[in-house]
């Protein structure tokens, strides 16, 4: 048995070193205590694919204006540099860093760790990837940078003719398996052989 305090009541329970079930209760308040991540396997599909996504991400046109005439489109790494031209330095770095360098490490990240212990063997360094994993997770903010280009659609919808690119789906695409692999991916099963198994 592994002794474990429950964070909701505080009561220390007895947990199996085996748990045969995809999650752990406390038997006093029902609080949450252990809860079995989705297969490695699916996880490292889902990292593939959130770093594939990133390719077209790229150099996709997100949005498109037509302006008296006049059409422009740009990709999100063109708007960045613009926003970056026009003298928001910081607000350009920490863009593309929080809404897609970030998020792009972190799938590195994941599949350094989950395809070693996959294919059998679990390299030294499995514990420094997950520390700079789990410090990235508070700085991976793809979705408020999602946010944003839709406030931005709504706003110059008003002003001009706005077409939808093609980037703009890719990248809630990308948002959407970076997110779904985050929520997948439990750290506790890197050192559960159960789950290392499967």
């Amino acid at each position: 048995m592994e002794l474990t305090a429950c964070k909701q009541c505080g009561t220390v329970v007895g947990m199996p070193e085996h748990l045969s079930p995809s999650q752990y209760r406390c038997p006093y308040c029902n609080a949450l205590l252990h809860r079995r991540g989705q297969a490695f396997t699916d996880i490292i599909i889902m990292a593939v694919t959130t770093l594939l996504l990133f390719v077209p991400l790229t150099f996709l046109p997100v949005l498109s204006l037509n302006i008296m005439g006049i059409r422009s489109s740009a990709t999100l790494f063109e708007a960045l540099w613009q926003l970056y031209a026009d003298g928001y330095h910081i607000i350009a770095v920490l863009s593309i860093l929080t809404g897609l360098l970030i998020p792009v490490l972190m799938m590195v990240l994941l599949l350094l760790i989950l395809v070693p212990i996959r294919l059998g063997y679990r390299p030294k360094t499995v514990a420094l990837y997950y520390r700079i994993y789990d410090h990235m997770k508070e700085w991976g903010m793809a979705e408020v940078y999602l946010i944003s280009i839709m406030v931005a659609i709504i706003k110059l919808s008003k002003m001009a003719t706005l077409h939808v690119g093609l980037g703009l789906f890719v990248f809630v695409f990308f948002f959407l398996t970076f997110y779904i692999t985050t929520v997948w991916f439990n750290p506790d099963d890197i050192w559960d052989e159960d789950a290392v198994a499967e």
